[in-house]
């Protein structure tokens, strides 16, 4: 418990042992020291939140922060930071979570964007035909409500690529 807390209070102190700090968090893990770093996502300090996230990237078994993960991402008050927490969903299986990626590449800020595209790319998702319905929902949606900005129609050519591949996967394995 000690350990813990000195662990957290360097995050603070931000000194050359914090990364070692992250391994020895990361290592011990648990539904305590995930609660807490989960709290950390909301703190002001930039340099805070990216080492909570790091540390909860590298937690073996961090499968139950990523709702509390995902409602940081979510939250209108981190918009501004919230690339660096979509990035940290590398370090999970988002497998099942398909639609919260596509929509954060849909909608995301620019870096967010950025990271729930590479997790599309890069992710072997659980697809099924409600998805595909539910991803065309979400690009009705995009189309009629973005701005037709110079990312705009990139963003309409990759997102027809995903879908048409999605289809062929989805009609391929009925």
């Amino acid at each position: 418990m000690k350990e813990i807390e000195t662990c957290f209070a360097n995050f603070y102190k931000k000194d050359k042992e914090v990364y070692r700090n992250i391994a020895v968090l990361a290592k011990i893990g648990g539904p305590e020291v995930i609660e807490r770093l989960l709290t950390m996502l909301y703190e002001e300090d930039l340099d805070i939140q990216y080492l909570a996230v790091k540390t909860l990237s590298q937690i073996e078994n961090n499968q139950s922060a990523l709702p509390g993960l995902f409602s940081a991402i979510h939250d209108p008050k981190l918009r501004s930071s919230n690339g660096s927490l979509v990035q940290a969903l590398e370090g999970f299986d988002v497998s099942d979570h398909f639609i919260d990626i596509f929509k954060l590449y849909l909608n995301g800020s620019l870096k967010a964007a950025a990271m729930a595209k590479l997790l599309l790319d890069y992710t072997e998702f659980n697809i099924s035909s409600r998805t595909l319905k539910k991803a065309k929902k979400h690009i009705h949606d995009f189309v009629n409500n973005s701005l037709k900005d110079e990312s705009y129609e990139t963003k309409v050519l990759e997102i027809t690529d995903i879908i048409n591949d999605l289809e062929v996967l989805v009609n391929g394995s009925e």
